[in-house]
């Protein structure tokens, strides 16, 4: 049976002369514990509530009566964050107590008259991203390494009971890579249990990154501050951060003519219309705007006759005909049609006898010009004189 052995109290602040070395006393008056660390005494832990300490936190006294056993903790605790202590000797979590709500309970009641000792830690340095476990192992009077979480190479980050009787870091046992060494194997059957601490070092406990893969570590006492800005605003209660977007402000935008209007961010909508041609689509918190690959080639042709041409589809095609006494040319730089008269053209005639000639026109120009100062050749029956006849006038 493994030996177990009783941390010394007292209701002052033990001594050299009271503490051995490696010793582990308890202050039952300032409920304070403190050990002989190679010829000086240490308290391990801080004054209730001094959240700077690693080990700081409420510390409760209670006394057994021999049936109850049920005694009241701070809520958020459980068995991976408080020590616990009957007349001196340390208690397995789990094992002898557990924790649920504001309430720890022995598994079996202390006798009456038996001090017990509730250390509450205070863990929450770097909560974000770290917990404390607790590992029990049974010594087999070989074995010197036992197995820990691999991110924590501190001595200091740990706890070691053997019997319960307290381990000093260094002296008693070492750690690396994810080992905990005994400088001497304990015995077979000894009750090994290794508290992992949550907290940091007191450097570069917590890390965050933004978006652009910018960090920076924050170490014990460190402040994390979120700032609001234009139109954002942050409020904190309780362990809850709130940002939120201001009812106020205005959205400028501006057309590719400089012409601007303001938004109102509070009440106003910023609507986007789709048109021939182009479609709109919202996902998410992004906007798409996307013009057709096959939209029309024209919409619609009035003309003077108030006749309208109208594409109906995108393959349509409004063709311009020109024959006889017109010309068209298109310019495709300028995107303009010029209509004009050809140079010279021919107007079939019917002769008085029958017979048939054609009458070549010399104007050229705008139909204008053809239509009101149109000269038209002819040769007289005796073929004796060239005759001009004139339509209209300048």
């Amino acid at each position: 049976m493994a030996t177990i052995i009783k941390l010394k109290r007292g209701t002052t602040t033990p001594t050299t002369g009271d503490l051995a070395n490696g010793e582990v006393g308890i202050d039952t008056s300032a409920k304070k514990f403190y050990i002989n660390d190679s010829g000086t005494i240490k308290e391990i832990g801080g004054s209730t509530g001094d959240s700077t300490s690693p080990l700081a936190g409420d510390v409760r006294g209670y006394t057994g009566d021999g049936s109850t056993t049920a005694f009241t903790v701070t809520s958020g605790a459980d068995v991976e964050n408080v020590l616990v202590f009957l007349n001196g000797v340390y208690q397995r979590p789990t094992t002898d107590y557990t924790v649920s709500g504001t309430t720890l309970t022995f598994g079996t009641a202390p006798t009456n008259g038996d001090a017990i000792t509730i250390k509450e830690l205070v863990e929450g340095a770097n909560a974000l991203n770290d917990t404390g476990v607790v590992r029990a192992y049974t010594g087999d009077g070989s074995t010197t390494d036992y197995a820990v979480t691999s991110t924590k190479t501190q001595v200091e980050e740990f706890l070691v009971f053997v019997n319960g009787v307290f381990q000093r870091p260094t002296t008693d046992f070492t750690v690396s890579s994810g080992t905990l060494t005994f400088g001497t194997a304990p015995t077979s059957g000894d009750v090994i249990t290794i508290k992992e601490l949550a907290e940091g070092t007191g450097s570069s406990i917590l890390t965050i990154v933004d978006d652009s893969s910018t960090s920076t570590t924050f170490d014990a006492g460190d402040s994390l501050t979120i700032a609001g800005g234009n139109n954002v605003t942050t409020s904190l209660s309780g362990n809850t951060l709130t940002i939120n977007s201001s009812a106020s402000g205005t959205l400028t935008i501006a057309d590719d003519t400089s012409t601007t209007a303001d938004i109102d961010l509070g009440s106003e909508t910023l609507t986007v219309a789709g048109g021939t041609g182009i479609t709109t689509s919202v996902a998410g918190n992004t906007l798409t705007i996307t013009g057709s690959s096959t939209q029309n080639t024209f919409s619609t042709i009035n003309l003077n006759d108030s006749t309208n041409i109208a594409a109906d589809s995108t393959s349509d095609t409004l063709n311009l005909d020109s024959s006889g006494l017109i010309s068209i040319t298109g310019d495709a730089s300028t995107d303009t049609i010029t209509v004009s008269t050809v140079t010279s053209a021919t107007i079939p005639f019917t002769k008085a006898d029958g017979n048939s000639s054609d009458i070549q026109l010399q104007t050229s120009g705008s139909l204008a010009d053809v239509i009101t100062n149109l000269y038209i050749p002819f040769v007289n029956a005796s073929g004796s004189a060239v005759t001009t006849l004139v339509v209209g006038s300048s």
